[in-house]
């Protein structure tokens, strides 16, 4: 099958077998064999809102719910969103998708069609023939703000705001920090980290990030970042992202970089081999203390329970170099535990004291107001998120540009696509007052937000970042 326009809207990729080699059984522990695969295709140049085509085989439409399919684009795997597949089977069932994020520019698709057996081990086909393609726009699994380049907004207390689109060029964005010049460092899920400065976007990313693994288009991969207390002085840049591990389960990886005229060098792996859950989630911050702060998982699903001794479902303190601090009890970095799946980290500009956003279930999230200690010890209070907020991250609001939002509490909203503005009692500021929902008009998940030393709000969707001032 060849690479060819069918009709507006579609690109069908030349994997007739990338796609027609079916994974027999969910329970093997082996590797399908190998796919065939058509001559590479010649190119096709492409807006980035078209449907990824293939035909994949199964004996049955049973068998065939049970395959998830991965794009390696230009070799980075990432879990193809939006599948479905049609017809009345025979020796292959039509299935189509979303397109992978990808840049403007040429790059090239292979398609794999994969199960994960009961103990979270990933069974995947070989790849399809490589489909090539030329993006004339980028792409973010077919996301895209649908706000013009500046939008006024009035919140219900009657602040008067200004929303600018700063760079709609990204891919995939998962954390926004801002840095004492004014530059914006950003994340992409990939493994790229990018600089805003000016209100312009790099050209060429500070770092990319060998082996960041993605296990789905909103899940694994390049997940946090954060600068350094004294980044003026020491230049250091934290991140954590998911690898992948011999056994097929993802582990977390915590690293520092060193920050030089854009570039980001001198890497340091201070953390490495902490499982991870089959959908890895983890968040990051520095403290008011200047010590680092690190939420993992709690590696459910990747088919061990977390040990009491691991650092799975714990908040951990650091040192900048990623020893113990001095004054953390018995001598381990262990901070708060109990945790599923963090969400955010941020402090309370007032109180100091920590908060966290944890996803227990689908339908139940809830911030957490932390203090060290154990299972039973370690949370003053817990806040129910409303539902279906979908919580990606959290930043209280410091700074004086925006006076009405003193002390208030920004959720990103990845599964509600909107940012929740939570309210509290000034008086007491653990008692929720009221909520509300800003940038509903922004036809894409919010995957980050984060708010700068002077009050400036950055909000990250799948492919732009977006600044929230005055108006």
């Amino acid at each position: 099958m060849g690479s060819a326009m069918e009709r507006p809207g579609w690109i069908r990729a030349a994997v007739a077998a990338a796609l027609t080699v079916a994974i027999a059984s969910c329970g093997g522990n082996s590797k399908p064999p190998p796919s065939t695969s058509d001559p590479p295709a010649t190119g096709e140049r492409i807006s980035g809102n078209e449907r990824l085509g293939w035909n994949q085989a199964a004996a049955d439409a049973t068998e065939l719910a049970t395959f998830r399919y991965a794009a390696y684009v230009d070799g980075n795997r990432v879990e193809l969103a939006d599948v479905s597949c049609g017809g009345s089977g025979g020796s292959a069932f039509p299935c189509s998708s979303r397109m992978p994020a990808m840049a403007p520019g040429g790059h090239s698709i292979e398609l794999a069609s994969f199960v994960v057996d009961s103990n979270g081990v990933v069974i995947e086909s070989g790849r399809s023939a490589a489909l090539r393609v030329t993006v004339t726009g980028a792409t973010a699994g077919g996301a895209s703000p649908a706000l013009p380049v500046t939008t006024l907004l009035t919140t219900t207390d009657g602040a008067e705001l200004r929303l600018d689109i700063l760079s709609d060029h990204l891919i995939a964005p998962t954390a926004v920090a801002s840095a004492p010049d004014g530059r914006v460092f950003i994340a992409e899920r990939q493994g790229r980290i990018r600089i805003l400065r000016n209100g312009a976007l790099d050209p060429d990313p500070a770092v990319i990030i060998d082996g960041a693994l993605m296990t789905g288009v909103s899940e694994g991969g390049l997940l946090a970042l954060a600068l350094d207390a004294q980044f003026d002085r020491t230049r250091f840049l934290y991140a954590v992202y998911s690898v992948s591990a011999p056994e097929g389960t993802g582990r977390f990886r915590l690293v520092r970089y060193r920050e030089v005229d854009g570039r980001l060098g001198e890497r340091a792996v201070l953390l490495d081999g902490i499982p991870a859950a089959t959908r890895p989630s983890a968040s990051l911050g520095v403290g008011p203390d200047g010590r680092l702060y690190v939420a993992f998982d709690s590696a459910a699903g990747s088919g061990r329970a977390p040990a009491q001794a691991s650092y799975s479902g714990k908040i951990l303190r650091l040192n900048t170099d990623g020893t113990t601090p001095r004054d953390q009890p018995a001598g381990i970095p262990v901070f708060a535990t109990d945790f599923q799946s963090p969400r955010g980290l941020d402090w309370h500009p007032l109180t100091g004291v920590l908060w966290a956003a944890d996803v227990k279930r689908r339908d139940v999230e809830e911030l957490r107001i932390v203090v060290p200690g154990t299972a039973s010890t370690s949370t003053r209070a817990r806040i129910p998120l409303p539902a279906g907020t979908g919580a990606a991250a959290l930043a209280f609001y410091r700074g004086t540009l925006l006076p009405a939002f003193a002390g208030d509490l920004f959720v990103a909203a990845e599964e509600g696509r909107h940012l929740l503005r939570l309210r509290f009692d000034r008086g007491d500021p653990t008692r929720f007052v009221s909520a509300e929902r800003l940038l509903q008009d922004v036809d894409s998940p919010i995957r980050a937000v984060s708010v700068s030393a002077d009050g400036v709000v950055y909000v990250a969707t799948d492919r732009a970042v977006l600044r929230l001032g005055p108006r």
